[in-house]
């Protein structure tokens, strides 16, 4: 992400001398595609290893130097490489999000926008039926669905820690239900916030494999467990403390999210907290930063499942609705993400 400007360039820039639809309807796309390109072609794996030329380089690609060229120059201005002499090199941004030792990887991430960039071929045609040809997860190959999963614990390992630290704990709430919890990673982080609390996993089959995989590797096998089941279709066989839906309402429609509010408040104990993580509108005041992001994964999710992003006045209409009490929002690190909780 380009974050470095002049002086002359930030003034131009906010003056709107500094033509701004060039830039966010083609420099911009351009910049992301190059990118994807660059992860699909293992150029950050192989500069992971060592320095190289370009030479060097498109001999491990397969592909030619004078093609490969360009796509360098776009990662280097994006700031994951360098290029000092001939050798291209990670820089420490670089490193940090696709060297393959690292804990911030975004290599899957990277992956599945290829997907969604492809999708957004349809986009003018779903606008204009008013909702999308299908739902991706119902289209899913087994290749995305591998993706898809990885993705979602690169993105659940950047802010688990950071959720449960922010989240109300009671002593006397000992259960979790994680609905569509994917990778378990905000329950694993959150029961070991709370001395003997034991969280559940409710997601699709082909999640499964991924959740056992980081319960196994989080070594928490004795307190989270992996539920195969479908939140709007199934009923839940208990009651919890304390329900999780994160990233889940914003591929839902307004209604749905209300029935789903109404069965989540039934399966909560008295006292119990729900609580939604999601891209939320307006959820960092004026950031345009934070509004981008939420106007841009509200468009995507339309595309791609018939979604939107919600406001958190939405979601406080659905708490109220079902009697959730006490509904608190609280922003989050990455722009435009925010916690919604209320207690029954």
């Amino acid at each position: 992400m380009i974050h470095k400007f002049s002086l002359l360039e930030s003034i131009l820039l906010r003056t709107n001398v500094i033509p701004h639809p060039l830039l966010d309807s083609l420099t911009n796309v351009i910049l992301g595609r190059a990118l994807q390109i660059a992860i699909q072609l293992n150029i950050f794996e192989i500069l992971d290893k060592s320095n190289f030329t370009l030479e060097e380089l498109a001999r491990k690609t397969d592909s030619k130097p004078n093609s490969l060229e360009p796509i360098m120059d776009c990662v280097v201005a994006l700031g994951y490489v360098e290029k000092k002499s001939d050798n291209y090199s990670l820089t420490k941004r670089g490193r940090k999000f696709f060297s393959q030792n690292s804990n911030s990887s975004m290599k899957n991430t990277i992956l599945f926008s290829a997907y969604v960039f492809d999708a957004l071929g349809e986009l003018e045609e779903n606008v204009k039926r008013g909702e999308p040809r299908d739902v991706n997860l119902d289209l899913f190959t087994p290749e995305q669905w591998d993706i898809f999963n990885k993705t979602m614990i690169e993105i659940g390992g950047s802010n688990a820690e950071e959720i449960a630290k922010i989240l109300p704990k009671k002593s006397e709430w000992k259960t979790v239900l994680d609905i569509g919890g994917s990778h378990g990673l905000h329950t694993i982080a959150y029961c070991n916030k709370i001395p003997g609390m034991k969280g559940t996993i409710l997601d699709l089959k082909p999640v499964e494999k991924y959740a056992n995989e980081v319960i196994r590797e989080k070594k928490m096998s004795d307190r989270v467990k992996f539920l195969v089941g479908d939140a709007l279709k199934d009923n839940f066989d208990k009651k919890y403390d304390v329900i999780f839906a994160f990233n889940l309402i914003h591929g839902l429609k307004d209604d749905i999210n209300l029935r789903l509010t109404k069965k989540i408040y039934q399966a909560l104990n008295p006292g119990g907290m729900y609580v939604i993580l999601d891209q939320i509108k307006n959820a960092s005041g004026n950031s345009d930063l934070a509004k981008t992001v939420a106007a841009a994964q509200g468009l995507m999710l339309f595309n791609q499942a018939g979604g939107k992003t919600y406001s958190f006045s939405e979601v406080e209409k659905w708490f109220n609705e079902v009697g959730l009490k006490e509904v608190k929002m609280k922003k989050l690190r990455a722009p435009g993400n925010a916690l919604i909780y209320g207690f029954k």
